[in-house]
């Protein structure tokens, strides 16, 4: 399943500074969509194609180019590929004009991203990608970027990453100005705040 929203993207969330969503600090969006529905998705409220924030995919490029500091964008969600037009869009444009690294976190498996007709685009635009949906019966917090043990991380054939994963959990707490607390990451179930 895809979704057309023009040339605008349906964003969840923007995070533009994390250190725990790939290598080095780097700018993550998370889209809002996703047919997939993962049991035990830490990311339900991210399932509903209802438009959230829609914003324009050029202005989405300017911003992650012109976001300092970072070595990388990251992108989640919900699921990223079924806005598949713009993000290949998206990332094409970032892999020509930057040195950024790439790193998309799918819910597809190998063979349905074959299917869809993704992995060319995977193997020329991706620096790193997570293979495979979240599975609860299966869920390891113990590892860095995924959090089920079926999930995969890819280096594609074209990737300029060189750092691994770790055997590690990382949990990122952000204190707003209003006070308010966000927890990013695979937080362990017994994390107490």
């Amino acid at each position: 399943m895809t979704k057309d929203y023009g040339e605008y993207f349906n964003i969840a969330h923007i995070e533009p500074q994390s250190q725990i969503y790939g290598p080095g600090e780097r700018f993550v969006v998370w889209f809002q969509g996703c047919s997939l529905a993962c049991d035990g998705c830490w990311n339900q409220d991210m399932w509903s194609f209802k438009s959230k924030d829609l914003v324009h995919r050029g202005h989405l490029l300017h911003s992650i180019l012109n976001a300092s500091g970072i070595k990388g964008v990251t992108f989640l969600g919900g699921e990223p590929l079924q806005q598949s037009e713009n993000f290949w869009w998206l990332v094409q444009n970032i892999k020509d004009q930057s040195n950024l690294s790439v790193f998309l976190f799918t819910g597809y498996e190998n063979d349905e991203l074959t299917q869809l007709g993704h992995f060319e685009n995977i193997n020329k635009f991706c620096d790193i990608v997570a293979i495979g949906p979240y599975r609860s019966d299966r869920r390891n917090v113990n590892q860095q970027w995924i959090g089920s043990d079926n999930q995969i991380i890819l280096y594609p054939e074209g990737s300029r990453e060189l750092i691994k994963p770790q055997q590690v959990n990382q949990v990122e707490i952000v204190i707003e100005s209003d006070e308010r607390i966000r927890i990013l990451g695979f937080p362990d179930e017994n994390l107490k705040i």
